[in-house]
């Protein structure tokens, strides 16, 4: 068996994916011991170690033949290193606080990453990261290092809605992020180009897809900004690749407090933008539901039809207001959810002439399925609608918990909202449903939000079993 060692762990979404891929995780270290108290939950066979890897002898940790490390630059994290988010820590007033602290300690740096390698001398070493890490200054010298060490790169940029396969269900959420792969001297280098299933018109058929770089030079970038998928046919053009429901990580019993209840009013810029939403919505410009941006330092208040493209990637945490339409049942949406992080909200709103909400064990719409014999994976084509009946992936889940479920009735004091919840949060990472979640809501959310998306995990260790596999 294939071993691995996962720094900087979190909650284990990069350690579930390895085990799920045949690995055996010899250890995982991170320096919160709320992750750490989680990790060890799951994976009670793995060595665990609460510590600032910085300050540690690597020299007795236990040799394997991957390192997976999952990295926070402060000086280019789009969440990093601001103190405005002071504020943003009140956003965990409803769910439980979470230490300033913890905040403050996610952001490590990669040197550890080459501190290692020099003692251990992995075969593989795969690291995970927001996009914007190539932006560091010192990325190349970073890079340098890795080389002299013998080791060679290969940039993977992709979303977790897009990887997935038969016995590894996608993420169902836009989650663009950046793994390296290296490959020591003598290693074969995996092949980790993606190929995800599409429906290519031309073809008639699904198709393998590829990616095609606007520019030239390393695959660094994000999905529809930096490239797109296009049909391994030369001249056939673009295609969309296949996406897993939203729908499939939200408990849809649960519509929240009606608006005109709470508490604690929404905040009047929140409200606005739900007047014009609803505004839109009977106006015809939505068949029935519509998603706005809201941020807390404020927002272009953008609102559109989710049946006509995909939710954008935002840095922010951003929240969603979801609900149903018709005679009591759950509506759904028609693309992915967008990216979240630290300072956003997003809300999808339905009107809904029933408050009763559908239950999760009530028969699902037919969906898609197109190889997949789950039938969760479902085809979203760009300039085109969706099927009606499917709803879409979630964005990047927040690490403060900021997502919201929203029911509307022609009045926004008769809108149901609520947040999202950890676990939903989890979900749309593609943990498994039975994994167990430590701390309070706070910190729950804080390390779902963290956590490296479990489906691309184990689809680049397969990958690397494919390579150490060759290479015996």
């Amino acid at each position: 068996m294939l071993t691995a060692v996962d720094f900087f762990c979190g909650m284990g979404g990069s350690s579930t994916g390895l085990r799920s891929a045949g690995y055996d995780i010899k250890l995982a270290a991170n320096h919160w011991q709320r992750a750490i108290e989680t990790h060890s939950a799951n994976h009670p066979d793995t060595e665990h170690l609460c510590a600032d890897i910085s300050a540690i002898d690597l020299r007795y940790l236990p040799r394997t033949d991957v390192l997976w490390a999952s990295p926070i630059c402060t000086e280019v994290s789009p969440a990093g290193g601001h103190r405005k988010r002071t504020r943003q820590l009140d956003l965990f007033e409803e769910h439980g606080h979470v230490p300033t602290e913890a905040f403050e300690r996610t952001r490590v740096t990669f040197w550890e990453v080459i501190r290692a390698a020099e003692i251990f001398r992995y075969p593989l070493v795969m690291i995970e990261n927001v996009v914007e890490a190539a932006q560091w200054e010192l990325f190349d010298t970073w890079l340098a290092g890795m080389t002299t060490l013998g080791y060679t790169a290969q940039f993977v940029s992709v979303s977790a809605a897009h990887i997935g396969s038969d016995t590894n269900p996608h993420a169902p959420q836009w989650r663009d992020r950046m793994y390296i792969v290296f490959n020591r001297k003598g290693v074969p280098a995996p092949d980790v180009r993606p190929r995800p299933l599409a429906w290519c018109e031309k073809c008639g058929t699904d198709v393998a897809a590829m990616q095609w770089w606007k520019r030239p030079g390393r695959h660094i970038g994000k999905y529809d900004r930096q490239y797109i998928y296009v049909c391994p046919e030369g001249d056939h053009g673009r295609v969309e690749p296949y996406v897993r429901p939203a729908a499939s990580a939200i408990d849809w019993t649960d519509v929240g407090t009606r608006i005109g209840d709470r508490t604690r009013p929404l905040a009047a810029s929140t409200m606005r933008r739900v007047e014009t939403g609803l505004e839109m919505l009977l106006r015809g410009d939505f068949d029935r539901d519509f998603v706005m941006s809201v941020n807390n330092g404020g927002s272009c208040g953008r609102h559109f039809g989710p049946a006509s493209r995909p939710l954008p990637t935002q840095l922010g945490v951003v929240s969603y207001l979801m609900g149903g339409a018709g005679d009591q049942k759950g509506t759904s949406v028609h693309a992915p959810m967008r990216t979240q992080r630290a300072s956003g909200a997003d809300f999808l709103v339905t009107l809904r002439r029933h408050a009763k909400p559908s239950s999760t064990s009530d028969p699902l719409a037919t969906f898609t399925g197109a190889g997949f014999h789950h039938g969760l994976v479902i085809p979203f084509r760009r300039g085109s609608r969706p099927y009606p009946a499917v709803a879409d992936p979630l964005s990047t889940m927040a690490t403060r918990d900021q997502h919201g479920v929203l029911t509307p009735a022609i009045n926004v004091e008769d809108c149901y909202f609520r947040m999202l919840k950890p676990r939903e949060a989890a979900n749309a990472q593609a943990f498994p449903r039975h994994y167990i979640i430590h701390g309070n809501q706070g910190e729950q959310q804080m390390q779902a939000g963290n956590a490296v998306a479990v489906n691309v995990a184990h689809w680049l260790g397969l990958c690397g079993a494919q390579a150490l596999g060759a290479a015996a």
